[in-house]
């Protein structure tokens, strides 16, 4: 199959950094929670299920072709009906008309069809998937270059970007639902990350809520469990750090009848014995 998320690359020049596209002031476009269509006064999303399956299949994979087979074996899975084309065809129709009434924000958006298929086009401020994956590489760039301060600004507003579970009311599509999946993942990157930063920059304290909220969320997720015992170990709160470890322990064992891992095991170790300058346990979680 042909649709993946849309990876954005470097803006401008060859070599040059990704910039940062401008939140739309006018059409945005919404996939990190609730599919939406929003023109700047009201939200104008399809209701119909296979329109609004149509559309988050072209914004994943904005700016570049999605071949009519793909989108067919999508919206009719393995038996389409034989009038399926023609079906496709009245679909992309509605859409063209429903984007055509969208303010514009540089260019108007707009279906265009090429062989194989179509293509959405719409400029890059106006989707938010395409802001936060810019907004990451920004990020890992800021890190890279030793600015943690700049970095974390970075990670902050991608992770803001977020309103629920992506595409979490259109995922009846087998290849939107991993397409979520990613970008689940991605999100939970990013939260690692900007956790990361904020730790190394003595605000362990501000997010212990952010990671009891993950590692709810992820009970079998080693690094968010090892950075809340981290996090609340600088925060004074040792006690809680180790029942941290050990409600993870517990999960491990039940669910998949094995330890955590040996890093993890060390940094439960370092807490326990209160060495903090144990650095090699410490900076495998928050480097």
């Amino acid at each position: 199959m042909d649709i993946m998320p849309v990876t954005a690359g470097p803006a401008g020049v060859p070599g040059a950094p990704p910039a940062d596209p401008e939140p739309a002031s006018g059409t945005r476009f919404t996939v990190l929670g609730p599919l939406e269509i929003h023109d700047g006064l009201r939200i104008r999303t399809p209701r119909a299920h296979k329109l609004r399956v149509l559309l988050a299949l072209l914004l994943v994979r904005c700016n570049t072709v999605v071949s009519t087979d793909a989108l067919i074996s999508e919206l009719w899975g393995d038996r389409p009906p034989r009038t399926a084309l023609k079906a496709l065809r009245v679909y992309v129709s509605q859409l063209r008309r429903t984007l055509s009434v969208l303010p514009p924000h540089g260019r108007r958006p707009v279906i265009v069809t090429r062989d194989p298929g179509y293509r959405l086009e719409i400029d890059d401020g106006t989707l938010d998937l395409v802001r936060f994956e810019r907004l990451c590489e920004l990020g890992r760039m800021a890190t890279d270059e030793g600015d943690l301060e700049r970095a974390l600004r970075h990670y902050r507003a991608a992770t803001g970007l977020w309103r629920g579970p992506a595409l979490v009311d259109v995922r009846s599509s087998s290849v939107l639902e991993g397409v979520a999946l990613s970008l689940e993942e991605s999100r939970i990157s990013a939260l690692e990350r900007r956790i990361r930063l904020q730790i190394r920059l003595g605000g362990h304290v501000g997010v212990i809520g952010d990671l009891r909220a993950l590692a709810t969320e992820h009970p079998l997720h080693e690094r968010v469990h090892a950075q809340l015992m981290v996090a609340l170990y600088l925060a004074g709160r040792r006690a809680d750090a180790l029942a941290a470890f050990r409600v993870l322990r517990e999960a491990c064992v039940t669910d998949l009848g094995v330890e955590p891992s040996h890093d993890l095991q060390a940094l439960h170790r370092s807490i326990l014995e209160s060495d903090e300058a144990s650095t090699p346990h410490w900076e495998t979680w928050i480097a």
